[in-house]
């Protein structure tokens, strides 16, 4: 027996006249026929009279009504179950391959002790990219940098960071004028990036050269085994800087917000959820925030 003769004959049932059932359904009137008298030989009895020009429901009729009723609204239930109750998922993570490794790889254990089924893959790229795609639906959780104006997409601050000219601390000299080291340095800018330096380099005397690359993990290998110049975001380099291994030369930028970010219409998402929410726990431990509470509810 199939869901498409049971659905048919549901129609009928219901209508009592076949053009209006074919119209209802888009099917041709003989398709309607065979589909009732696939049911019929299947069950073995008559399910539909006709008399005076009018169909009427057999005993049959009747009872089979009732349990396509029963029968239909389950599959339609079944219809409804969402792709991620089952046995595996997989949640896409995006962001610069430093918030990747600062940000997502130490949640990453918990959200899997709670969901051993899910799995993660994880993609390094810039912020405008990462948005982008967040809002697409094309990856599920993304680490930015940078003030989000979107009504599309719920986010947290979890971090913040700057934006500043380094240097290592073998080269570096607190005496001497930055122009001699725009002079004497190539300076490696990592150009999936857009930053605003442009203005402070106007104001310069020296002409620097620039040196353009696809990864702010060449920047900071320029500037710690290439007596390089680097422009990058401070959280990258923290460590280092903290270390005394890099010098800040100039802060380019004020300190601006580091955000979890997903789309809103990924709300009803249980593990996209918990991944969120693990992340805003762990780098905002003392703040209840709205998402939190939308977890919990």
């Amino acid at each position: 027996m199939e869901i498409r003769t049971l659905e048919t004959f549901q129609v009928v049932a219901q209508e009592l006249n076949m053009t209006k059932a074919a119209q209802k359904l888009n099917y041709s009137q003989p398709t309607i026929s065979k589909h009732i008298q696939s049911l019929e030989n299947e069950i073995g009895t008559t399910l539909l009279e006709k008399k005076g020009g009018k169909y009427f429901l057999t005993l049959a009729g009747e009872e089979l009504f009732k349990h396509s009723t029963n029968i239909l609204r389950e599959v339609n239930l079944l219809k409804k179950i969402h792709p991620e109750h089952g046995e595996k998922y997989k949640i896409r993570l995006q962001g610069h391959d430093y918030y990747l490794f600062n940000y997502f790889l130490p949640i990453l254990k918990s959200v899997v002790a709670k969901f051993p089924t899910v799995s993660f893959q994880l993609d390094g790229t810039n912020n405008e990219t990462a948005i982008q795609r967040i809002i697409r639906n094309e990856i599920d959780l993304g680490i930015v940098s940078g003030n989000i104006a979107s009504s599309d997409l719920l986010y947290e601050k979890i971090g913040s960071e700057a934006t500043a000219l380094c240097i290592s601390s073998e080269i570096y000299k607190e005496s001497i004028d930055i122009e001699y080291y725009l002079e004497k340095y190539p300076i490696v800018i990592d150009n999936t990036e857009k930053y605003s330096y442009e203005s402070f380099f106007l104001k310069s005397v020296s002409t620097p050269t620039i040196i353009h690359c696809s990864s702010d993990e060449v920047v900071q290998e320029a500037i710690l085994n290439e007596k390089m110049i680097g422009i990058v975001r401070t959280g990258r380099l923290k460590k280092y800087i903290q270390s005394g291994e890099i010098k800040i030369l100039k802060q380019l930028t004020k300190s601006e917000p580091i955000h979890i970010v997903m789309n809103a219409n990924r709300l009803d998402n249980k593990y996209i959820n918990q991944a969120f929410n693990a992340i805003c726990y762990r780098f905002k431990k003392n703040q209840t925030t709205s998402r939190e509470l939308a977890w919990k509810k």
